[in-house]
């Protein structure tokens, strides 16, 4: 993919097709953050069949490891999952292969500020099935290029 059609892909405002999620698409739905309202227009185009949600089934521990760390109870944490599953998604499996990957990324880009250790999976995965990927994730979307992917800026939907 040329350079144009990369930055094209990143400010663009219409999505359409097969997608790969990141955990803050959904937290930013559910949370009613800052991002909330790009989260809902997401949301809205997998309603209305536009676009077909994918996620790395590594979201799931991503999303409980996040909210644990912040002490939240367990019981909130469960219904912010079934607040998850109630928005069609399909979540992809972790295989080998793409764990591999993961921790390939990890060691290039990990670190603080960089790339979290469960992006790396997110990545891997939107990469192992070609599917661009909607994220806020400043590093990614600035990376994407070096890592094999094509991104979609959250803030920018």
């Amino acid at each position: 993919m040329n350079l144009k059609r990369q930055a094209n892909a990143s400010s663009s405002t219409e999505l359409k097709g097969k997608f790969l999620l990141d955990a803050d698409v959904f937290l930013s739905y559910i949370g009613g953050d800052e991002l909330s309202e790009h989260s809902e227009k997401v949301v809205k185009l997998i309603a209305d069949g536009i676009l077909e949600a994918f996620v790395s089934s590594m979201l799931y521990d991503d999303v409980i490891s996040a909210l644990r760390s912040k002490a939240m109870d367990l019981r909130d944490i469960m219904q912010i999952l079934v607040a998850i599953s109630s928005i069609p998604h399909k979540p992809l499996p972790v295989t080998p292969q793409i764990a591999i990957s993961a921790l390939s990324l990890y060691m290039q880009h990990g670190g603080s500020r960089r790339l979290h250790y469960f992006d790396t999976f997110h990545v891997s995965t939107a990469k192992h099935h070609g599917l661009s990927m909607v994220t806020s994730d400043n590093y990614i979307i600035e990376q994407q290029k070096s890592m094999g992917i094509t991104t979609y800026d959250l803030r920018k939907l």
